[in-house]
């Protein structure tokens, strides 16, 4: 199969492209950083699989009509959105140019992506997957990462409404909600300052990356990694939506 990964880099998409890569797929890395994508295909490659690399920003418009130009000749069977980024701060005073980009990055560019390659699993009549990775924080609203937040729950409803568009063609499509992860996100985000990443129990991107390719093969529509996260997930059913977010604001709090 051919596999499209953005966010191919490090992390979550990194580990997922060596799991495609155990099965002997073929995959297409996507990422800013060249050197790293490099890394990734080395990677691949060691597990038996092989790989192109495309080093695009797609938080660029021109970057995403490129590599769909790029990638126009060769079936895709599975496209992984997992590419994207937060900002943590108080809203008053985080950089809007970041967060407008965020938004171009978490929402545009995956819509985008989604679109084009979903269409073409329709013309070709390829009965594909679309992995989209949103995260717990679609489930509830992030106070000092408000705008991030906001972002994944575009991605979860995105994804529920597509489950239900796409399944007359054969395309199967699944969220997958990590909850906070090792990964590069952290350092990213400016998360050292929270309390977020203080607390026990955080996954590793091998664990998440692990558990979410279980799921979405099994043709799961929503994948939680880790059963605290499933736990939390559950928990935002029964409470009230304020008393989720001061619990949110109490966790992401700047350390003082």
């Amino acid at each position: 199969m051919n596999v499209l990964i953005t966010g191919a880099s490090a992390g979550i998409g990194r580990e997922l492209a060596r799991l495609h890569g155990m099965q002997g797929d073929h995959l297409l890395l996507v990422g800013r950083n060249a050197t790293k994508l490099f890394e990734t295909k080395y990677l691949v490659e060691q597990e038996g699989g092989t790989a192109d690399v495309f080093p695009y920003d797609i938080g660029q418009p021109v970057h995403i009509e490129a590599l769909l130009r790029a990638t126009q000749h060769q079936s895709v069977d599975i496209l992984i959105n997992n590419a994207g980024f937060g900002l943590f701060g108080e809203f008053l005073e985080t950089d809007l140019d970041r967060e407008l980009n965020m938004i171009d990055v978490n929402i545009r560019a995956l819509t985008h992506l989604t679109k084009t390659y979903a269409q073409r699993m329709r013309d070709q009549g390829i009965q594909g997957r679309i992995v989209q990775v949103a995260s717990t924080a679609a489930f509830q609203a992030g106070p000092f990462l408000a705008v991030y937040y906001a972002t994944k729950a575009y991605v979860l409803s995105f994804s529920e409404a597509l489950t239900e568009e796409l399944a007359p063609y054969g395309i199967q499509v699944t969220a997958v909600c990590p909850g906070a992860t090792h990964t590069d996100f952290e350092a990213t985000a400016g998360l050292s300052a929270s309390r977020l990443f203080k607390r026990p129990g955080i996954m590793d991107a091998p664990t998440v990356a692990k558990l979410s390719f279980d799921g979405y093969m099994q043709g799961k529509t929503l994948v939680i990694p880790g059963a605290s996260n499933a736990f939390y997930v559950f928990l935002t059913r029964l409470l009230p939506r304020q008393t989720l977010t001061k619990m949110s604001a109490s966790v992401q709090a700047p350390l003082k």
